[in-house]
């Protein structure tokens, strides 16, 4: 696996998260938060979600795949009731239904990812 490089804070997943409606009450909550800091650490997940994600999110929270990813699919169905717009926005297209896990990822990653490297390039000039 090839690292991306991307200089990530879970701090800034967290806020993310909050603002799109998901709250540290739920289990997936922690999960997701640690999914999305592990695509942003390596992009090969996005592609292995079921195969590399879940195992290495549920070894780090001594818990099964099946609960990860049940438990992933609960924040993400929380954020689609609750901020389907904002949601939206972030992926930079329209949403027409709720995205599934990897697709959620992945476009935490993506946004994330930009914002990021923006930062960074602002911070650097």
């Amino acid at each position: 696996m090839l690292s991306s490089d991307i200089p990530y804070s879970p701090a800034a997943v967290r806020r993310l998260l909050l603002k799109l409606g998901a709250t540290p009450r739920y289990i997936g909550f922690d999960y997701v938060i640690y999914a999305i800091t592990l695509s942003l650490e390596n992009s090969q997940y996005l592609l292995s979600v079921t195969k590399e994600l879940y195992p290495d999110v549920a070894r780090k929270y001594h818990t099964t795949i099946y609960s990860v990813e049940r438990d992933i699919r609960t924040v993400i169905t929380i954020i689609w009731k609750r901020n389907p717009h904002l949601l939206s926005q972030i992926a930079g297209y329209p949403l027409t239904k709720k995205p599934a896990v990897g697709e959620f990822i992945a476009i935490m990653r993506e946004y994330l990812s930009y914002h990021l490297e923006t930062n960074a390039s602002a911070v650097q000039e």
